[in-house]
């Protein structure tokens, strides 16, 4: 306690008193702390010999005036409470950290005008970048602000269509895909789709994918199983309730492809108080492999984003020293096999 109390009464270090240490100017002494200019070896370790000794530390505020940097990043998505976001914002984080950055979070709703004003906040704070991972509903106004202020930007997740900026996301097209070919090759035939609002292009792109794979296995597609409304786990709940009562219980088909895991796990709900049993009575598999599908009972087949990889290339370019340009970056997804799905079983 002493020692400490002595180090904080001691004067702050600066780098005139490096400088002095080392017999070189003040100058000399910035250009090895950020690494520029030709300096000679042994005066490089003369300095950081006398910054070693010294215990100087550089201020990070005064560098980042200097060089107009925050070290900071914004990162804009629908809904942090959701699982599947809020492990793209850890992995976004933690590459920030690994690089001495700092990440700020908003939730946008997947509302334009929530959205707008979350932009607006963040450019306020002059950060150095900006993760975009919201819906598709912003307007012209968003993408004028995001010119004007040129910021860098990365939209992540979701693939808008003639962004002028870089994209990184998991291609949705084959995760569905891959999904559907899974129920199908197990013995299913009627398979319904729960899907989040098809005003969302990743909605879009999951039922191309769902209609593809039958279409490639010669099974008709029926406008009747396909179900959509909503976001996270009451949706899930509602579309199954939906379907049930569409369809009551002895016509109903006999898998499901649910869009995401929160839908899967509210689908997983519903079944449960009715009756119907997963995966005897229905298969079901989600989309996402977010934590709680593995705790779920039945441990809950999905297909995996690369969540980490998302977060981490989706950083690495943003801060990248080459210009930002319109280029799409689809990562590829794999299908988790677990117990929420089974072979048909057919009925005697």
């Amino acid at each position: 306690m002493k020692e400490a109390r002595k180090r904080l009464a001691m004067p702050k270090v600066t780098i005139y008193d490096v400088a002095k240490r080392a017999g070189v100017s003040a100058a000399t002494v910035s250009k090895v702390l950020n690494g520029t200019g030709r300096i000679s070896p042994e005066t490089s370790q003369r300095i950081r010999a006398a910054i070693e000794e010294l215990q100087y530390r550089p201020s990070l505020i005064a560098s980042a005036l200097k060089k107009h940097q925050t070290f900071s990043v914004g990162l804009l998505v629908p809904d942090i409470t959701n699982p599947f976001y809020a492990a793209l914002a850890r992995a976004v984080e933690d590459q920030a950290l690994a690089h001495n950055y700092a990440v700020l979070i908003c939730s946008t709703d997947n509302i334009a005008e929530r959205e707008e004003k979350q932009l607006e906040l963040f450019l306020r704070q002059r950060l150095d970048g900006l993760i975009v991972a919201t819906s598709e509903a912003m307007g012209q106004e968003f993408f004028n602000t995001l010119h004007q202020s040129q910021v860098r930007v990365v939209f992540i997740d979701r693939v808008i269509p003639n962004v002028p900026y870089p994209v990184i996301a998991t291609d949705h097209y084959l995760g569905s895909y891959l999904a559907t070919e899974h129920l199908i090759e197990l013995g299913h035939r009627e398979i319904a789709i729960f899907l989040e609002p098809l005003t969302l292009r990743s909605s879009l792109e999951r039922l191309r994918g769902f209609a593809k794979a039958l279409e490639a296995h010669q099974i008709k597609f029926d406008d009747h199983l396909v179900f959509s409304e909503g976001f996270g786990v009451e949706a899930g709940y509602e579309l199954a309730q939906r379907m049930l009562t569409q369809k009551g219980p002895q016509e109903l088909p006999t898998a499901i492809f649910a869009a995401t895991d929160q839908l899967a796990i509210g689908a997983l709900q519903y079944f449960h108080e009715k009756g119907i049993s997963v995966p005897d009575q229905i298969s079901l598999i989600g989309y996402d492999d977010i934590q709680m599908a593995k705790m779920v009972s039945p441990p809950l087949t999905t297909v995996a984003q690369p969540i980490t990889e998302l977060g981490h290339q989706a950083f690495e370019v943003l801060l990248g020293t080459q210009a930002l340009s319109a280029t799409t970056t689809l990562l590829p997804p794999r299908v988790v096999v677990r117990s929420s799905t089974a072979a048909l079983r057919l009925q005697s």
